[in-house]
């Protein structure tokens, strides 16, 4: 029962890991969208080359995309 118990926790906090992951994901992606679409079309819907080109183009994005980058410490 004990096992069960842990096993059950563990989840639960992977869910909730897993949770804040995908609205960290959103709010980047919604921050960045504009940028995206006007730096790196090209390379849309690879998800690792948009961040490529993004980064490529830090200098030049907006407020917010720049915010959503530093805010994941990259």
């Amino acid at each position: 029962m004990r096992k069960l118990i842990v096993i059950l926790a563990a989840l639960i906090g992977l869910a909730a890991v897993d949770s804040a992951a995908a609205r960290a994901v959103d709010k980047q992606r919604a921050a960045c969208e504009r940028d995206s679409h006007k730096f790196c079309a090209a390379e849309e819907p690879n998800a690792i080359a948009v961040e490529k080109c993004l980064r490529a183009h830090a200098s030049e994005l907006s407020k917010a995309c720049k915010r959503q980058f530093m805010a994941k410490g990259r």
